[in-house]
């Protein structure tokens, strides 16, 4: 995923008989487009807030999500259940969005090209996303170096606390930097389906290359990771929001957008196997 746009889960059908498809497509939210962003969020069943370089204070793009996140707060508020998955980037602006001051709120640390098993805190078993785990992918995730860590400053247990967001989440990972560093790397919210990691989960489906060669794809990795996806999938199902007809819901899918590029052949150090460039 590339900074400079949001993807939006998209995970029921407008066919007629308005049945909900198996799993999530995708409708991009693209930074300084045109867009009907309302419009959008009433149509799409969740947002996903990815990965990326922004300055998550004051930026187009932090402004943005301020607006989706207030947004699916008072969605939620009024009944409507309106899911939000943030990782790396995101995961940092849906826990600085949670704080009353908005003050910066990460510790330099050294988490990049990091990959390891979780240290689960003791509410997981009582949180919504790992309590259904099975049994397998929990021993993965607990044992096994397969979460994918990409940051240079980390959400520390005391900012987690003296900054109040122990008022709006429940922090369910921790794990370790290359320094000793301790950082949170799991969140859920309290009263709302917002679930964030630092860590990325697509990587190891997606993140195939000769410039990353320490991320695991192992059959683990894969199947582990995947429990994120799936999860935020059936939270999404949850969602009774539509598009008013087939044409404008196909219309607004990725698929629609003539944006891919594949990019591992671009220099040595470019991190993505595939980016999507938009016109705005």
């Amino acid at each position: 995923m590339m900074l400079g746009f949001l993807l939006i889960c998209l995970t029921t059908s407008t066919l007629a008989t308005e049945t909900p498809i198996i799993g999530g497509r995708v409708v991009p939210l693209v930074l300084g487009s045109s867009q009907n962003f309302t419009e959008l969020l009433e149509s799409v069943n969740g947002i996903l807030i990815a990965g990326g370089r922004s300055n998550i204070e004051n930026s187009t793009y932090s402004r943005l999500v301020t607006q989706i996140f207030e947004y699916a707060k008072a969605a939620n508020d009024d009944g409507d259940y309106f899911p939000i998955w943030a990782t790396c980037l995101g995961f940092e602006f849906i826990t600085l969005a949670s704080t009353a001051d908005k003050i910066r709120h990460l510790a330099r640390c050294d988490a990049w090209d990091q990959h390891l098993p979780l240290n689960l805190l003791e509410d997981w078993k009582e949180s919504r996303l790992f309590k259904k785990a099975d049994n397998d992918i929990l021993n993965i995730l607990t044992t096994m170096n397969v979460t994918s860590n990409f940051h240079m400053y980390c959400l520390t247990m005391d900012n987690f606390t003296r900054f109040k967001m122990d008022e709006f989440y429940i922090p369910l990972s921790t794990n370790i930097d290359k320094n000793g560093l301790e950082y949170i790397t799991s969140v859920e919210a309290k009263n709302y389906p917002f679930y964030g990691t630092h860590f990325h989960p697509e990587k190891a489906s997606f993140e195939i290359g000769y410039t990353r060669p320490n991320i695991p794809h192992t059959r683990e990795a894969i199947l582990a990771n995947g429990h994120f996806a799936q999860f935020f999938i059936e939270e999404a199902k949850r969602s009774k929001h539509r598009f008013n007809s087939r044409e404008i819901e196909e219309k607004s899918l990725i698929y629609s957008y003539d944006s891919q590029i594949y990019t591992g052949q671009i220099g040595v150090d470019f991190l993505y196997q595939q980016v999507y460039v938009f016109p705005v």
